[in-house]
C-alpha cells in the first residue's frame, strides 16, 4: 500500500469519463489517494450532470469515512462580454462561451453520447450506485451545494496543494484566471489527458481482415470515437474545454502529463480481470471491480481485452509515486516512464486572424475577450460541433480540426511539461500481471480495509448497514 505523504491534495474531476463508465478509474483515485485529499470539484461540462454526479461522490466519500471532504460543484457567477470573471462561476460551459447566464451552446459535449455507455448510463452508473453504495447525510441542494470555485479558494489558500485534474480543466482554469495570486501555492499539477504522440489502438482492422475492412479512429493521435471524422487529435478531457486547458498548461506551475501515449500501454486484459476478480474483499474494492464487470458486459463489441484501458487509476499511481520522489521527471516513477516535452494545447485552428464567426472570443469584440491578441493563436475558427464542415477533409474520413490537441511546438508556444510516455512493464517476471502498477492497484485495494484516514479508520460498512435508496 502507497501512502501520501506531503501537500494537501485537491481533485479536479469529471466523475466519469469514457466511453462507457470509468468508475474503476475515476473513482479509485479517490480511494487511492483519500488519506490527504483535502477537496474535489466537479466539472459538469462533459461526462457528468451536477446533481447526480455530486451525490455519487458524495457516497463514496461517505463508504470512505470521509464525510470531512468538501466537495464543490457549479456556481451561477458568470463572466462579461469584456472578460471580467464574476465569484463562483460554475464551469456549465466551457470558457469560450461563458457568458452571464448558465445557458449556452454546447459546442464541444456533442461529442458525449447521451446513451450507450454516455452520460444517461454514467449518471446512475449502470443502476450499480444506489444498488450498492451506502447513503450518507450529505445531499446535493441546490443554492446550498458549496461552489467550486469558493471550495478552490478554501483549499488553495490553506497552504501547498497538488492539483490533480481528471476531467474538463474549466474549474481550475478560471480559478486560476480569477485568483492570480493564490497560484503560487499551487506546488504541482497532474493531469490525465491528451495525446502527444499517440496512436490510438481501437477502432483498426485485424491482421487477418479483408479488404473490405476500413479502419476508424485507428492511429489517431486522440480518442474522440464520435468525432474522428472532424477532430482526430483530441482527447477528451482537454476536447471539453480546450481554452481552459491551455490555461492551465501556460500557468507557469510545474505539470506533469499522463496522456494517452501511457494509458494506451496499460490496457485492461483478461489477466489483471480475473486477479481483480480475486481481490475484492472491501466494500470500496467490490465497488470498483463490479463497475469494471458492468463496463466489460455492455462493451458495444467483443474487443473490450484489447480496448479499454486504466487511464485516471494510472494517473493517480503515477502521480502519488512522483510526489513520493520529490517530482523527479525522468528518474524515480515506479510505475511510468517519464520524459520532459514540449507541448501546447491548440485552441483554435489556422488561418489565425480571420473571423468566420465561429469564435466567441473574437466575434463583435473591437477588444478581444480576455485581451487576447487579434491574430494569436486563440483567433482561428474553433469547432462548433462534431459535424463542423471545416473540419471535414474531402476524400477522408479523418478531419483537420486540433481543438484541444496536445501538440508538439517549439518557440514561445511551447510549455516544458513532464510526459509520462508509457506503463512500466512487471519487475516480477513471474507475475501473470504485465504492468508494475497493476500490482499495487491490488494492493491498494485488497488493503483499503487499513487505510488511516485523517487520524481514524476508514470505515468499512458491514452489509446490514448499507442503505438502497
Amino acid at each position: 500500500m502507497m501512502i501520501l505523504h506531503g501537500p494537501i491534495m485537491q481533485i479536479s474531476t469529471d466523475i466519469i469519463y469514457g466511453s462507457t463508465t470509468q468508475v474503476l478509474c475515476k473513482k479509485s483515485i479517490v480511494f487511492y489517494s483519500c488519506k490527504h485529499e483535502q477537496a474535489v470539484t466537479i466539472n459538469v461540462n462533459s461526462w457528468s450532470d451536477a446533481g447526480h454526479a455530486v451525490n455519487h461522490l458524495y457516497d463514496i466519500l461517505y463508504m470512505m469515512g470521509r464525510d470531512d471532504i468538501p466537495v464543490g460543484v457549479g456556481g451561477d457567477g458568470g463572466i462579461s462580454s469584456y472578460g471580467t470573471i464574476h465569484p463562483n462561476v460554475g464551469g456549465y460551459l466551457p470558457l469560450i462561451d461563458q457568458g452571464m447566464t448558465t445557458v449556452g451552446p454546447c459546442r464541444y459535449r456533442q461529442a458525449i453520447p447521451l446513451e450507450g455507455g454516455g452520460r444517461l448510463d454514467i449518471d446512475t452508473n449502470f443502476g450499480l450506485r444506489r444498488g450498492f453504495l451506502p447513503q450518507g447525510n450529505r445531499r446535493y441542494i441546490p443554492l446550498q451545494q458549496s461552489t467550486a470555485q469558493q471550495v478552490l479558494i478554501d483549499t488553495v489558500s490553506a497552504g501547498p496543494t497538488t492539483i490533480i485534474l481528471i476531467g474538463s480543466h474549466t474549474n481550475f482554469a478560471i480559478f486560476l484566471m480569477a485568483y492570480p495570486h493564490l497560484k503560487r501555492n499551487v506546488e504541482h499539477i497532474y493531469i490525465m489527458g491528451g495525446g502527444v504522440r499517440s496512436e490510438n489502438p481501437t477502432g483498426c482492422c485485424p491482421k487477418n481482415a479483408t479488404a473490405s475492412c476500413m479502419p476508424q479512429q485507428c492511429g489517431n493521435h486522440g480518442n474522440l470515437f464520435t468525432s474522428y471524422r472532424t477532430n482526430p487529435n483530441a482527447e477528451f478531457n482537454l476536447f471539453c474545454d480546450p481554452f481552459a486547458a491551455y490555461q492551465v498548461f501556460h500557468s507557469g506551475i510545474p505539470i506533469t502529463l499522463v496522456p494517452l501515449d501511457a494509458t494506451n500501454t496499460i490496457l485492461i486484459n483478461e489477466e489483471f480481470f480475473h486477479a481483480f476478480q480475486q481481490h475484492h474483499k472491501t466494500y470500496e474494492a467490490q465497488y470498483c471491480f463490479e463497475s469494471l464487470k458492468m463496463a466489460r458486459d455492455t462493451w458495444f463489441n467483443d474487443a473490450f481485452y484489447t480496448s479499454y484501458f486504466m487511464w485516471d487509476s494510472f494517473t493517480s499511481g503515477v502521480a502519488i509515486s512522483s510526489m513520493r520522489n520529490d517530482n523527479k521527471c525522468q528518474s524515480g516513477n515506479d510505475f511510468a516512464e517519464l520524459k520532459y516535452m514540449n507541448i501546447t494545447v491548440i485552441t483554435s485552428n489556422k488561418p489565425y486572424g480571420v473571423h468566420d464567426g465561429s469564435n466567441p472570443l473574437f466575434n463583435g469584440h473591437a477588444t478581444p475577450k480576455f485581451g487576447l491578441q487579434k491574430s494569436g493563436v486563440h483567433s482561428g475558427h474553433v469547432q462548433t460541433g462534431i459535424t463542423d464542415s471545416f473540419c471535414l477533409v474531402k476524400g477522408s474520413k479523418k478531419g483537420r480540426c486540433e481543438d484541444g490537441y496536445t501538440k508538439e511546438v517549439s518557440g514561445p508556444e511551447a510549455v516544458h511539461v513532464c510526459v509520462a510516455t508509457r506503463a512500466k512493464p512487471n519487475m516480477d517476471k513471474n507475475s501473470m500481471l504485465n504492468r508494475e502498477f497493476f500490482e499495487s492497484f491490488l494492493e491498494q485495494r485488497a488493503s483499503l480495509a487499513a487505510v488511516i484516514v485523517g487520524g481514524g479508520s476508514a470505515r468499512v460498512l458491514p452489509p446490514s448497514s448499507l442503505v438502497v435508496r
